[in-house]
């Protein structure tokens, strides 16, 4: 007997990022509205404005239900699995149907697909993810700095540190790759820097945040950050728990005007 579908339309890239944040990254989904009465379910995530964009399909619970949609679990979750559906949620920023990179012409079945959320419906894991495996050092650099968004993500899921200063100088990088990275609490000080002495990533709030919670930025790198915060948010550091104490006390004396501008 076949299981009745639940179709989720994420819609814009901004939608399908909030739908990554707030359940999909969780292990989770959430259908609003109406939804079927059954506790197993295959869900269907659609990208995509309209509705008619790429499709994923997973098996998946429902473990809540209120008046205003359902809650569900996404069933076999891995973390092989969060990294292919993230690199296909972030793929929506990049436009549907495009090729780029080293990735270009292979076409729309490389997407992670149906079932598995390993990019193929059988189990493996798709082409495209696997060309990224065991790649030396130096292929690992020049991927980071040329690879599309999908192949970005999986770079530094799999590499980590080794390919943190290469995304960060990909011209393509987005703001939340870049907020990721900040958040890194083994970042290296010279990349801390690279990241606080680009304007147009500190006009990020995503940015800013991810900076002034991590415990290596460094007290002459407080200043700057705090200072790119709107006086509204400012009032806000001194209270939140999330900041180092050095973060919080630096706020505290800009808003008592204790220190010069």
């Amino acid at each position: 007997m076949s299981r009745p579908r639940v179709r989720i339309e994420l819609g814009s890239p901004e939608e399908c990022a909030r739908h990554w944040r707030d359940y999909l990254s969780k292990g989770g989904a959430y259908k609003a509205g109406e939804a079927p009465e059954d506790v197993e379910v295959t869900i269907v995530l659609v990208r995509g404005a309209g509705g008619a964009g790429a499709e994923l399909e997973m098996e998946g619970k429902a473990v809540y239900r209120m008046a205003a949609g359902t809650g569900y679990e996404l069933l076999g979750w891995t973390a092989e699995r969060k990294a292919a559906l993230e690199a296909w949620v972030m793929a929506a920023g990049e436009g549907e149907g495009e090729g780029e990179g080293e990735g270009e012409g292979e076409g729309e079945e490389e997407e992670p697909g149906t079932g598995t959320g390993t990019g193929t419906g059988t189990g493996k894991p798709a082409p495209w993810m696997e060309r990224l495996r065991n790649l030396p050092a130096h292929m690992q650099t020049r991927m980071a700095r040329e690879g599309d968004q999908r192949e970005r993500v999986m770079l530094e899921r799999m590499y980590g540190k080794n390919v943190w200063e290469a995304l960060l100088r990909n011209p393509r990088v987005t703001f939340p790759e870049v907020a990721r990275i900040a958040r890194m609490g083994t970042l290296p000080v010279p990349l801390m820097e690279l990241i606080v002495n680009n304007a147009a990533w500190l006009r990020s709030p995503e940015i800013r945040r991810a900076l002034l919670a991590n415990t290596r930025l460094g007290s002459e790198m407080i200043p700057r950050v705090l200072r790119m915060l709107p006086k509204h948010e400012l009032k806000l550091v001194p209270a939140q728990t999330a900041y180092p104490p050095a973060v919080r006390d630096f706020a505290r004396r800009l808003l008592r005007g204790a220190v010069s501008d």
